[in-house]
């Protein structure tokens, strides 16, 4: 670790504390310092950048009201990114029971057939991964957002989900063996 990373990692760790007890500016800095990163992953779970939002906004609102609970303040990030990941996940299965709601109240649009990849258009290969990770379990759609689509190492993912390296590669492996199944016709 260098020395302007050490800087860094100590002034998150400052602003962490100040946060834990109570100070709402510093909690806002770290709002700053995350939010890129935490809409990054958020939009790779939900593939769109206004549910994402939504999604980050009830992350932070979350980890602000949870923050004095956090006990290691240097796993602050992965501890935040874990909420936000959640938040998203969250937000996808409630927007897929919407929508399975209204397909079984007759009100949705008829499935179109699925043409070969090289005519599919970009936005129908994004819905079709996107109702795919809906079919995932938590771990595995959790597991394959951070690693998969935000190029986390299986040791961050793990981190992040609270879990040991094995089982983290194991979400992922089982959700990548699922993906192929449910995405067979898109590869």
């Amino acid at each position: 670790m260098g020395n302007a990373q050490k800087i860094q990692a100590k002034n998150i760790l400052q602003l962490v504390e100040a946060g834990r007890a109570g100070d709402r500016a510093a909690f806002d800095e770290l709002v700053l310092l995350y939010q890129r990163r935490a809409m990054r992953l958020a939009i790779r779970i939900l593939g769109d950048a206004d549910e994402a939002a939504e999604a980050v906004q009830a992350g932070f609102v979350n980890a602000y009201l949870n923050i004095g609970g956090l006990k290691t303040p240097e796993h602050f990030e992965n501890w935040l990114l874990r909420i936000v990941t959640n938040a998203a996940i969250n937000q996808a299965r409630t927007a897929k029971r919407r929508v399975d709601k209204i397909k079984i109240a007759g009100l949705g649009r008829k499935k179109r057939s699925i043409t070969p990849p090289d005519r599919e258009s970009a936005e129908e290969l994004k819905e079709a991964i996107k109702r795919a990770m809906t079919k995932l379990s938590k771990k595995e759609a959790k597991a394959m957002a951070l690693f998969g689509l935000e190029d986390l190492s299986h040791k961050q993912v793990a981190g992040i989900m609270g879990c040991t390296v094995a089982a983290a590669k194991w979400h992922v492996f089982r959700a990548r063996k699922k993906l192929k199944v449910l995405l067979k016709d898109y590869l």
